[in-house]
Protein backbone atom coordinates (compact mmCIF):
# COMPACT_ATOMS: atom_id res chain seq x y z
CA UNK A 1 0.00 0.00 0.00
CA UNK A 2 1.28 3.46 -0.85
CA UNK A 3 -0.09 6.60 0.72
CA UNK A 4 1.15 9.99 -0.32
CA UNK A 5 0.53 13.02 1.83
CA UNK A 6 -0.68 16.09 -0.09
CA UNK A 7 2.11 17.14 -2.41
CA UNK A 8 3.71 20.44 -1.51
CA UNK A 9 5.65 22.65 -3.88
CA UNK A 10 9.39 22.35 -3.50
CA UNK A 11 11.43 25.10 -1.91
CA UNK A 12 12.92 27.09 -4.77
CA UNK A 13 16.48 28.18 -4.08
CA UNK A 14 17.86 31.20 -5.90
CA UNK A 15 20.99 29.22 -6.80
CA UNK A 16 18.89 26.86 -8.91
CA UNK A 17 18.67 29.55 -11.56
CA UNK A 18 22.34 29.18 -12.40
CA UNK A 19 23.55 26.97 -15.24
CA UNK A 20 25.01 23.70 -13.99
CA UNK A 21 27.44 21.46 -15.80
CA UNK A 22 26.24 17.88 -15.96
CA UNK A 23 27.69 14.42 -16.31
CA UNK A 24 26.09 11.52 -18.22
CA UNK A 25 24.04 9.09 -16.08
CA UNK A 26 26.48 6.25 -16.88
CA UNK A 27 29.53 8.25 -15.81
CA UNK A 28 32.24 6.05 -14.25
CA UNK A 29 32.58 6.26 -10.49
CA UNK A 30 35.08 5.46 -7.78
CA UNK A 31 34.66 4.36 -4.16
CA UNK A 32 36.95 5.56 -1.41
CA UNK A 33 37.21 5.09 2.36
CA UNK A 34 37.75 8.34 4.25
CA UNK A 35 38.92 8.95 7.80
CA UNK A 36 39.05 12.41 9.38
CA UNK A 37 38.56 13.75 12.92
CA UNK A 38 35.71 15.76 14.40
CA UNK A 39 35.98 18.92 16.50
CA UNK A 40 37.06 16.87 19.53
CA UNK A 41 39.69 14.89 17.71
CA UNK A 42 37.60 11.73 17.61
CA UNK A 43 38.03 9.62 14.46
CA UNK A 44 35.28 9.76 11.87
CA UNK A 45 34.98 7.12 9.14
CA UNK A 46 32.79 7.01 6.07
CA UNK A 47 32.77 5.64 2.55
CA UNK A 48 32.23 7.73 -0.59
CA UNK A 49 31.04 6.68 -4.03
CA UNK A 50 31.32 9.50 -6.56
CA UNK A 51 32.03 10.19 -10.23
CA UNK A 52 35.66 9.91 -11.25
CA UNK A 53 35.47 13.34 -12.90
CA UNK A 54 36.09 15.87 -10.10
CA UNK A 55 35.60 18.94 -12.27
CA UNK A 56 31.79 18.89 -12.08
CA UNK A 57 29.83 19.49 -8.88
CA UNK A 58 27.27 16.78 -8.14
CA UNK A 59 24.49 16.31 -5.56
CA UNK A 60 25.38 14.31 -2.46
CA UNK A 61 23.24 11.91 -0.43
CA UNK A 62 24.65 11.22 3.05
CA UNK A 63 23.31 7.97 4.48
CA UNK A 64 23.04 6.90 8.12
CA UNK A 65 21.83 3.31 8.07
CA UNK A 66 21.39 0.73 10.84
CA UNK A 67 24.04 0.23 13.50
CA UNK A 68 25.51 -2.92 11.96
CA UNK A 69 25.00 -1.81 8.36
CA UNK A 70 27.04 1.39 8.09
CA UNK A 71 30.21 -0.20 6.76
CA UNK A 72 28.25 -2.21 4.15
CA UNK A 73 25.72 0.37 2.99
CA UNK A 74 27.18 1.17 -0.43
CA UNK A 75 27.52 -2.53 -1.25
CA UNK A 76 23.71 -2.77 -1.15
CA UNK A 77 23.00 0.24 -3.37
CA UNK A 78 22.89 0.59 -7.16
CA UNK A 79 25.36 2.78 -9.13
CA UNK A 80 24.89 6.43 -8.27
CA UNK A 81 25.08 7.95 -11.77
CA UNK A 82 26.00 11.64 -11.77
CA UNK A 83 25.65 11.87 -7.99
CA UNK A 84 27.68 11.06 -4.89
CA UNK A 85 26.72 8.73 -2.05
CA UNK A 86 28.31 8.91 1.39
CA UNK A 87 27.79 6.10 3.93
CA UNK A 88 28.56 6.97 7.54
CA UNK A 89 30.14 4.24 9.71
CA UNK A 90 29.10 4.33 13.37
CA UNK A 91 32.05 4.61 15.77
CA UNK A 92 31.84 1.34 17.67
CA UNK A 93 33.92 -1.82 17.93
CA UNK A 94 32.05 -4.54 16.02
CA UNK A 95 34.13 -7.36 17.46
CA UNK A 96 33.62 -6.19 21.03
CA UNK A 97 29.89 -5.71 20.39
CA UNK A 98 29.44 -9.44 19.78
CA UNK A 99 30.57 -10.30 23.31
CA UNK A 100 28.91 -7.47 25.22
CA UNK A 101 25.83 -7.76 27.43
CA UNK A 102 22.66 -5.78 26.77
CA UNK A 103 23.84 -3.27 29.38
CA UNK A 104 27.17 -3.03 27.54
CA UNK A 105 25.30 -2.40 24.29
CA UNK A 106 23.32 0.41 25.94
CA UNK A 107 26.51 2.06 27.20
CA UNK A 108 28.14 1.73 23.78
CA UNK A 109 25.14 3.32 22.06
CA UNK A 110 24.97 6.09 24.67
CA UNK A 111 28.66 6.89 24.14
CA UNK A 112 28.22 6.84 20.38
CA UNK A 113 25.12 9.03 20.10
CA UNK A 114 26.58 11.75 22.32
CA UNK A 115 28.99 12.73 19.54
CA UNK A 116 26.97 11.95 16.42
CA UNK A 117 26.20 15.58 15.64
CA UNK A 118 29.90 16.44 15.94
CA UNK A 119 30.68 13.63 13.53
CA UNK A 120 28.12 14.60 10.91
CA UNK A 121 29.12 18.26 11.18
CA UNK A 122 32.73 17.24 10.45
CA UNK A 123 31.57 15.05 7.55
CA UNK A 124 29.63 17.94 6.00
CA UNK A 125 32.63 20.26 6.47
CA UNK A 126 34.80 17.72 4.63
CA UNK A 127 32.28 17.58 1.79
CA UNK A 128 32.23 21.36 1.40
CA UNK A 129 35.97 21.30 0.77
CA UNK A 130 35.70 18.75 -2.02
CA UNK A 131 35.63 20.20 -5.58
CA UNK A 132 33.01 17.68 -6.77
CA UNK A 133 30.46 18.43 -4.02
CA UNK A 134 27.51 20.69 -4.79
CA UNK A 135 27.14 22.05 -1.26
CA UNK A 136 23.64 23.39 -2.01
CA UNK A 137 22.37 19.92 -2.91
CA UNK A 138 23.40 17.83 0.08
CA UNK A 139 20.66 15.65 1.59
CA UNK A 140 20.75 13.57 4.77
CA UNK A 141 19.03 10.19 4.75
CA UNK A 142 18.44 8.04 7.84
CA UNK A 143 17.38 4.41 7.63
CA UNK A 144 16.29 2.27 10.59
CA UNK A 145 18.44 3.45 13.54
CA UNK A 146 19.67 6.29 11.36
CA UNK A 147 16.10 7.57 10.94
CA UNK A 148 15.62 7.55 14.72
CA UNK A 149 18.84 9.48 15.34
CA UNK A 150 18.57 11.93 12.45
CA UNK A 151 16.08 14.38 14.06
CA UNK A 152 18.55 15.07 16.88
CA UNK A 153 21.38 15.59 14.40
CA UNK A 154 19.34 17.94 12.20
CA UNK A 155 18.26 20.10 15.11
CA UNK A 156 21.76 20.36 16.56
CA UNK A 157 23.28 21.15 13.18
CA UNK A 158 20.78 23.98 12.69
CA UNK A 159 21.66 25.40 16.12
CA UNK A 160 25.29 25.49 15.00
CA UNK A 161 24.51 27.34 11.79
CA UNK A 162 24.70 24.26 9.56
CA UNK A 163 21.09 23.82 8.36
CA UNK A 164 20.15 20.94 6.06
CA UNK A 165 17.36 21.75 3.59
CA UNK A 166 16.13 18.22 2.88
CA UNK A 167 16.05 14.93 4.76
CA UNK A 168 14.75 11.41 4.16
CA UNK A 169 13.59 9.18 7.03
CA UNK A 170 13.12 5.49 6.27
CA UNK A 171 11.68 3.05 8.80
CA UNK A 172 12.08 5.16 11.93
CA UNK A 173 9.84 5.66 14.92
CA UNK A 174 9.28 7.90 17.93
CA UNK A 175 8.99 6.90 21.57
CA UNK A 176 12.22 5.26 22.69
CA UNK A 177 10.67 3.36 25.60
CA UNK A 178 7.81 2.02 23.49
CA UNK A 179 10.23 1.13 20.70
CA UNK A 180 12.44 -0.85 23.06
CA UNK A 181 9.56 -2.59 24.83
CA UNK A 182 7.49 -3.47 21.76
CA UNK A 183 10.52 -4.56 19.73
CA UNK A 184 11.89 -6.89 22.42
CA UNK A 185 8.71 -8.21 24.07
CA UNK A 186 8.47 -11.12 21.62
CA UNK A 187 11.86 -12.37 22.80
CA UNK A 188 11.12 -12.11 26.52
CA UNK A 189 9.29 -9.83 28.93
CA UNK A 190 12.41 -9.47 31.08
CA UNK A 191 14.55 -8.41 28.12
CA UNK A 192 11.84 -5.99 26.96
CA UNK A 193 11.63 -4.41 30.42
CA UNK A 194 15.41 -4.09 30.61
CA UNK A 195 15.58 -2.55 27.13
CA UNK A 196 12.84 -0.05 27.97
CA UNK A 197 14.60 0.91 31.21
CA UNK A 198 17.95 1.40 29.50
CA UNK A 199 16.37 3.40 26.69
CA UNK A 200 14.65 5.64 29.24
CA UNK A 201 17.86 6.14 31.23
CA UNK A 202 20.42 6.61 28.49
CA UNK A 203 18.69 7.80 25.32
CA UNK A 204 16.52 10.74 26.36
CA UNK A 205 18.76 13.14 24.44
CA UNK A 206 18.04 11.41 21.13
CA UNK A 207 14.31 10.83 21.59
CA UNK A 208 12.83 11.84 18.19
CA UNK A 209 9.70 13.27 19.79
CA UNK A 210 11.81 16.00 21.42
CA UNK A 211 13.23 17.21 18.12
CA UNK A 212 10.82 16.42 15.28
CA UNK A 213 8.38 19.34 15.85
CA UNK A 214 11.26 21.83 15.73
CA UNK A 215 12.77 20.74 12.44
CA UNK A 216 12.66 22.94 9.35
CA UNK A 217 13.05 21.89 5.73
CA UNK A 218 11.48 19.45 3.29
CA UNK A 219 11.01 15.88 4.40
CA UNK A 220 10.25 12.45 3.00
CA UNK A 221 9.12 9.66 5.36
CA UNK A 222 8.98 6.02 4.29
CA UNK A 223 7.58 3.28 6.53
CA UNK A 224 5.58 0.06 6.51
CA UNK A 225 2.53 -1.03 8.51
CA UNK A 226 4.03 -4.54 8.34
CA UNK A 227 7.32 -3.52 9.98
CA UNK A 228 8.23 -6.20 12.54
CA UNK A 229 10.81 -4.02 14.33
CA UNK A 230 9.20 -0.58 14.47
CA UNK A 231 5.65 -0.76 15.84
CA UNK A 232 2.95 0.98 13.82
CA UNK A 233 2.11 3.41 16.60
CA UNK A 234 5.76 4.51 16.91
CA UNK A 235 6.03 5.05 13.15
CA UNK A 236 2.72 6.94 13.13
CA UNK A 237 3.86 9.19 15.97
CA UNK A 238 7.07 9.96 14.11
CA UNK A 239 5.11 10.93 10.98
CA UNK A 240 2.63 13.05 12.92
CA UNK A 241 5.30 15.04 14.79
CA UNK A 242 7.31 15.88 11.69
CA UNK A 243 6.24 19.31 10.40
CA UNK A 244 5.19 20.21 6.87
CA UNK A 245 6.23 20.27 4.10
CA UNK A 246 6.54 16.49 4.06
CA UNK A 247 5.61 13.50 1.97
CA UNK A 248 4.69 10.22 3.64
CA UNK A 249 4.92 6.90 1.79
CA UNK A 250 3.77 3.55 3.18
CA UNK A 251 5.20 0.42 1.59
CA UNK A 252 4.14 -3.18 2.03
CA UNK A 253 6.75 -5.48 3.53
CA UNK A 254 8.82 -5.84 6.66
CA UNK A 255 11.63 -3.72 8.10
CA UNK A 256 14.36 -2.28 5.89
CA UNK A 257 17.19 -4.80 5.96
CA UNK A 258 20.33 -5.62 4.00
CA UNK A 259 18.90 -9.06 3.25
CA UNK A 260 15.85 -7.57 1.49
CA UNK A 261 17.25 -6.17 -1.77
CA UNK A 262 13.83 -5.67 -3.39
CA UNK A 263 12.75 -3.46 -0.49
CA UNK A 264 16.03 -1.53 -0.62
CA UNK A 265 15.48 -0.96 -4.34
CA UNK A 266 11.94 0.32 -3.72
CA UNK A 267 13.12 2.73 -1.01
CA UNK A 268 15.95 3.99 -3.22
CA UNK A 269 13.54 4.57 -6.13
CA UNK A 270 11.11 6.54 -3.97
CA UNK A 271 13.82 8.61 -2.29
CA UNK A 272 15.71 9.47 -5.47
CA UNK A 273 12.47 10.25 -7.31
CA UNK A 274 11.47 12.68 -4.56
CA UNK A 275 14.91 14.29 -4.65
CA UNK A 276 14.91 14.56 -8.45
CA UNK A 277 11.59 16.46 -8.25
CA UNK A 278 13.41 19.00 -6.09
CA UNK A 279 16.50 19.20 -8.28
CA UNK A 280 18.46 17.70 -5.39
CA UNK A 281 19.56 14.60 -7.30
CA UNK A 282 20.50 13.97 -10.91
CA UNK A 283 18.44 11.44 -12.91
Amino acid sequence: MVYLAPTVPPIIESSLNRTRSTLPPDTPYRTQAVEVVDRHGAPLRFEVRRPVDESVEVPVLVILAGLKTGHRTLDRLPPCGANALVAYAYPYDRERWRTQSHFGHALAVWSMVRRLSDQIEALLAWLRREPWCDAERVTLCGGSLGAILLPTILRELKSRGVPVRRAVFAYGGAGRVSLAWLTLRHRSAVLAALGALLAFAFLRHVEPARHLPRLQGEFLVISSPDDERVPVRCAARFEALLPEPKRVVHLAGEHLDTERPDLIAAVVDIATGWLIERDAFNP
